[in-house]
């Protein structure tokens, strides 16, 4: 909990997606970022992606760390990858195993989704002024065949494609596959119709999901995906107000 501002604890059945932006960040967050947290934001370049870094930490470790019952800078994140042993993989909690968290961040806009018994996975981006040369690139490298001939058809491409790949990612994110699986071989439902999986790469992947069309700000499109055969009540909520109200 923080000064003056609850933090629900999510309860099972829901997921709470809580959205940001870097125009939230103060100073006195940095707080409430552990070592490695600083650490990967020292190697970035651009401030613009240092502010989304403190913006999505700062809320995850505020709202992880009240449900978990410890201090937000000292929550345990795990990132070991069950391939290599290396601290890329999908992030944990070692002290509230059943808490699950997926952080993503676009153009000016933060997403964090937390979830208690089941993973999730978020991502949202930001609908860029692609040019035609660079979207149909872009398009035959992430599309499956069937995908790319949809997009054709699609009145705003940019906007279609930039849909498909939110979807994608937040379902390699919960399922934790990530770069393993490559984008194409994921197909999914096109735009215009609610998010589902179509076909899997190898029956082996099949697994019960849901997908979820997320609201962020405008000039940005986001999903979530939620593993588990069961309802999921999504609950979509400001951020500010809880960095607003952050410990100084």
């Amino acid at each position: 909990m923080t000064a003056g501002h609850r933090v629900p604890v999510p309860a099972a059945g829901t997921c709470r997606v809580w959205w940001a932006g870097p125009q939230d960040v103060r100073p006195e967050h940095d707080a409430l970022l552990a070592g490695d947290d600083l650490a990967r934001r020292a190697r970035l370049h651009l401030p613009a992606d240092r502010l989304r870094l403190t913006a999505a930490w700062a809320v995850a470790r505020l709202v992880l760390g009240a449900a978990a019952d410890v201090p937000p800078d000292l929550l345990e994140v795990d990132r070991t990858c069950p391939e290599c042993g290396a601290q890329h993989g999908k992030p944990r909690l070692p002290a509230a195993p059943d808490l699950h968290f997926s952080l993503a961040h676009s153009g000016g806009c933060v997403v964090v989704a937390v979830a208690a018994g089941t993973p999730v996975g978020v991502d949202v981006e930001s609908v860029g002024a692609l040019a035609e040369a660079e979207l149909d690139a872009l398009a035959d490298s992430t599309l499956a065949g069937e995908e790319r001939a949809a997009l054709d058809s699609c009145p705003h491409r940019a906007r279609a494609f930039t849909t498909w790949w939110t979807r994608k990612e937040s379902v390699l994110k919960a399922t934790g596959d990530g770069l393993a699986v490559p984008l194409d071989e994921l197909v999914l439902s096109p735009p215009c119709a609610p998010p589902r999986v179509l076909r899997w790469p190898a029956a082996s992947r099949a697994r019960a999901l849901s997908m979820h069309v997320l609201h962020p700000p405008a000039a940005h499109v986001a999903t979530l995906t939620v593993l588990g055969a069961g309802p999921c009540r999504v609950v979509e909520a400001d951020a500010a107000p809880l960095l607003r109200s952050a410990p100084a």
